[in-house]
C-alpha cells in the first residue's frame, strides 16, 4: 500500500521521515510559554502516525535553573526518561557542572547522549557514558546522529580536562563513517553558529543541520542564509517539525519541509505534568523563604545584564565585596539568569535569587594588581556588542567604556573607591571560582593569588546574596553609575 507523498508523485518509489527537534529548554515550568508536558504530546502525536519518526533533542537544558543548582540537571533526565527522545545532543551548557556530572547524567539517560568532537585525555576517548555518532533504523530508514559543539566552548564553561577536536575535520570523518555503516540520512546537531554549515550541506556531507537559538539573526548577504536544510529553532520553547521525503536510494535529492512550532500550542500531557509538579512543589516548598522588598523596579532580562550596568548585577557585586571585605567585587552578567522584570514592591524570595543566579558558583578572593584588575575589565567590555556574558558587574570600581576603541583598549578613567588605579598596586577582589579560574576570557583574573575565604566552607554565591539582602528590609536595585559608555552610548 503506497503512502500518499508531500512532495513526489510516485509516491511508492520514495521515503519520507520526520524529525521533531527542540532544544534550549531548562525550565520544566515555563509560563506563558510552553515546556516539557507540550512537548510530550507533541511526540505521542507525532509517533501515533503512521509516518516514520524521530524525536531529537539538541540539549542546552542540563542548565541553568533554579532546579538545576540542587540536582545539577538529574531532573531534566528523569524526565526525558518518561518522553523518551531517540537520541540527545550535548550542547556547551551540558558542562555547567563540569565533565563528572555530564557522565553521571548520560548514564542515567534511557536513551543516547550523544557528543561527537571531544576527547578525554585520561582514556582517550569519548566522553564517558556518551557516544561520538550513532545510527538509528526507523520504518527502514537508517538515521546517523552527530552533536558537535564550537572549539570555544571550553573557554566558556571551562572544562576541566576535555579536549574539544576541530568540529568541521570531526563531522567530515564521522560522516564518512556513518555512511559506511548504512546510513542514509546524516543529522547533526548544533548549538553554536559554526560558518561551514551550508558549506557542508551543499557539498552534502550532512543532509540535515538542527539548531535551536532564540536569539538568531538571519543574515542580510543572500549566500549566507541557511540552505532549507539547516532548520534553527528561533523562538522560545519552540520546536521543529521536519518532514523529509526522498527517491529511494538518492537521499541527496530529499526535499524538505519544515514547520515551526510553538510548544504552547499542544495540550500537556498528564503524566509529564504530574512529574513536573512534584518537581516543582518540592522546589517551591524549599525557596519560599522571603529575602527583602524591592523599593525600585528590576530589570534582569539578558540584553540588560549583558551591555550594560544593571541594578541586580550591583546588588550581587556589592555583597560580594561586603561579605569578603575586598577591596573591589567583579560578576559576570552570563551568571545572572533569571531574564525577568520586577515591579516596584515585588518581595524578593530565596526561589527569586536562586532563578537569577542558577549556577552552583562559589565565591573567590584574590590579591591582584591594578594592571591585571584592568586587563578582567577589558574582557569584559571587549564583545558588548555581542551581549556576551563576559560584561562586568562591579563593586568598588567607576570606569567608562569608549567603544570606538578597539577591545583591550576601551576602559578609561578607572578609579578604585574614588581613587585612581595603580598598575602596580596589590588590590583584594571577590569575584566568582569561575572567573578566577579565567572563564569568559577572564584569563587576567587566574595570575592573581587567592586568599582563603573568612568561612570554613566557601559558600555558593546565591547564598552569599541571599545572607547579604535579608538584613535589608527593602532594596534599591538602580545603576549609580559604576559603568557607563562614551561615543554614542547613553551613560
Amino acid at each position: 500500500m503506497c503512502v500518499s507523498s508531500l512532495f513526489i508523485a510516485t509516491a511508492c518509489q520514495s521515503k519520507q521521515l520526520t524529525v521533531i527537534y527542540t532544544a534550549e529548554l531548562p525550565l520544566i515550568i515555563n509560563p506563558p510559554h510552553g515546556s516539557y508536558a507540550n512537548l510530550a504530546t507533541l511526540v505521542k502525536q507525532t509517533r501515533n502516525t503512521r509516518q516514520p519518526s524521530l524525536f531529537l533533542f539538541g540539549g542546552g537544558s542540563l542548565a541553568p535553573s533554579m532546579l538545576s543548582s540542587f540536582d545539577r540537571g538529574a531532573h531534566i533526565i528523569d524526565i526525558l526518561n518518561t518522553i523518551e527522545p531517540d537520541a540527545m545532543g550535548v550542547a556547551k551548557r551540558e558542562f555547567s557542572y563540569f565533565e563528572d556530572e555530564l557522565t553521571l547524567r548520560a548514564y542515567e539517560a534511557a536513551f543516547p547522549v550523544v557528543l561527537s568532537n571531544v576527547t578525554d585525555p585520561i582514556t582517550r576517548r569519548e566522553l564517558e557514558g556518551t557516544w561520538q555518532d550513532i545510527v538509528l533504523e526507523r520504518g527502514g530508514v537508517r538515521v546517523g546522529i552527530l552533536t558537535v559543539i564550537a572549539s570555544a566552548s571550553s573557554e566558556e564553561y571551562l572544562m576541566h580536562r576535555l579536549q574539544i577536536n576541530s568540529p568541521y575535520d570531526t563531522i567530515i570523518s564521522r560522516a564518512n563513517a556513518l555512511r559506511e555503516r548504512g546510513a542514509e540520512l546524516v543529522v547533526l546537531m548544533i548549538s553554536d553558529e559554526l560558518p561551514f554549515i551550508n558549506k557542508l550541506l551543499g557539498q552534502s556531507q550532512v543532509d540535515l543541520v538542527l539548531r535551536s537559538d532564540p536569539y538568531y539573526v538571519e543574515p542580510v548577504a543572500p549566500d549566507e542564509k541557511p540552505r532549507a536544510n539547516y532548520v534553527i529553532v528561533t523562538s522560545e520553547a519552540a520546536a521543529a517539525k521536519v518532514n523529509i521525503e526522498w527517491p529511494q536510494g538518492n537521499p541527496g535529492e530529499a526535499q524538505y519541509e519544515v514547520i515551526q512550532l510553538p510548544l504552547s500550542d499542544y495540550p500537556k500531557d498528564p503524566v509529564i505534568a504530574e512529574q513536573v509538579a512534584t518537581y516543582d512543589n518540592r522546589i517551591t516548598a524549599l525557596l519560599s523563604e522571603q529575602v527583602a522588598r524591592l523599593s525600585t523596579e528590576m530589570d534582569t532580562s539578558r540584553e540588560a545584564v549583558r551591555t550594560r550596568e544593571n541594578g541586580f548585577g550591583n546588588l550581587v557585586s556589592d555583597a560580594l565585596k561586603e561579605a569578603s571585605h575586598t577591596d573591589v567585587a567583579i560578576i559576570n552578567g552570563g551568571a545572572i539568569r533569571g531574564e525577568r522584570s520586577y515591579r516596584e514592591g515585588h518581595l524578593l524570595t530565596r526561589k527569586d535569587i536562586t532563578s537569577e543566579l542558577p549556577f552552583r558558583n562559589h565565591i573567590r578572593v584574590l590579591r591582584i594588581t591594578g594592571a591585571d584588575l584592568k586587563s578582567a575589565l577589558e574582557n569584559g567590555v571587549s564583545r558588548v556588542e555581542d551581549a556576551s556574558g563576559r560584561f562586568p558587574h562591579v563593586s568598588g570600581m567607576q570606569f567608562k567604556v569608549q567603544l570606538s576603541s578597539a577591545p583591550g583598549n576601551r576602559v578609561k578613567e578607572l578609579t578604585i573607591n574614588g581613587s585612581p588605579m595603580e598598575s602596580g598596586r596589590i588590590y583584594s577582589l571577590a569575584t566568582s571560582d569561575y572567573l578566577a579560574n579565567g572563564g569568559d576570557g577572564y584569563d587576567s583574573l587566574k595570575r592573581g593569588t587567592e586568599v582563603p575565604f573568612s568561612q570554613q566552607v566557601t559558600p555558593l554565591i546565591a547564598d552569599i546574596v541571599i545572607s547579604v539582602l535579608r538584613r535589608q528590609s527593602t532594596l534599591s536595585a538602580t545603576a549609580t553609575g559604576r559603568v557607563s559608555f562614551v561615543n554614542g552610548r547613553d551613560s
